[in-house]
């Protein structure tokens, strides 16, 4: 567990697959980063393509240095999951992704605890020293809350982070080139 200010992070398991899932593409705040209204040309996955993505290590903790999810527990409940993955990253580098599973839970400093309290985690236990997010250019209360968190909007390129291997596949990001915003933590 990591303990942050206001939330715990609680290692994600097998279990809670269909919740991070359904949270991320059929909540009500899915419409931040994917779907209609805004998202129309953003590509919803099945359960079983969100599993390929999300795979096994994130939910079973087996290759902390590929990646790893975690649920995000205040006073109790569940309130959203963050990940961190480095596979596809040159080293000491990883990507954050966030979701909260509700909009009541957002604006309340949930995922900017969250955020701070996994990048120190992964800084002191897998000596990651620098973070990146790419959320939408259209997804402004995210970038918000990623800057209240230590991110900066960056002139580098995603390629400037990926491995050679990766470049094609996620170099895009989900947004298609130009659809979203490189933000870069450094410790």
């Amino acid at each position: 567990m990591i303990k942050g200010n206001i939330i715990e992070l609680i290692p994600a398991v097998f279990d809670d697959r269909r919740n991070v899932y359904d949270w991320c593409f059929h909540s009500e705040t899915s419409k931040s980063h994917c779907g209609l209204p805004h998202f129309p040309d953003v590509y919803i996955p099945t359960f079983e393509e969100f599993c390929e993505d999300y795979v096994d290590y994130c939910f079973d903790g087996a290759e902390p240095e590929k990646g790893r999810g975690f649920m995000i527990v205040f006073a109790g409940e569940q309130v959203g999951f963050i990940s961190y993955s480095c596979f596809h990253l040159k080293p000491r580098k990883a990507e954050l992704d966030i979701w909260l599973n509700s909009e009541i839970h957002c604006g309340k400093g949930f995922g900017t605890d969250t955020i701070l309290s996994l990048c120190e985690f992964l800084n002191e236990t897998l000596d990651i020293r620098e973070f990146i997010m790419r959320p939408s250019v259209k997804n402004t209360r995210a970038i918000n809350s990623y800057k209240k968190s230590g991110f900066d909007e960056s002139d580098e390129s995603p390629e400037d982070y990926l491995l050679e291997e990766f470049i094609e596949i996620y170099g895009d990001g989900d947004y298609g080139a130009g659809g979203d915003v490189l933000l870069v933590k450094r410790m």
